[in-house]
């Protein structure tokens, strides 16, 4: 004979697992998805690369935007999935 108890506790736990789980998920700090990099473009290249600067005098190499223009303002996004130097960041124009 099986006592009338032992499902109710059973699905008890399993529902308070899953609202724990529910509340820990919701509670994760949040962090900018990919660190940012502000910079001026310094060149553009004809083979639609630019070069750009940053204010603490770091120079990249990446693609370049279409209306980009010496002097613009620029905001990268670093990329880690890439392999090949001059896309591992991601710009788009700031100003």
């Amino acid at each position: 004979m099986q006592r009338p108890s032992v499902p109710t506790a059973f699905l008890t736990l399993v529902l308070s697992l899953t609202l724990v789980s529910l509340v820990m998920g919701r509670n994760k700090v949040s962090r900018p998805a990919k660190p940012r990099v502000v910079a001026t473009v310094t060149t553009l290249e004809p083979r639609g690369l630019a070069r750009i600067r940053t204010v603490d005098g770091a120079t990249y190499e990446v693609l370049q935007g279409t209306t980009w223009r010496v002097g613009d303002t620029v905001a990268c996004e670093h990329n880690e999935r890439t392999r090949v130097p001059w896309q591992v960041l991601d710009g788009r124009k700031a100003s």
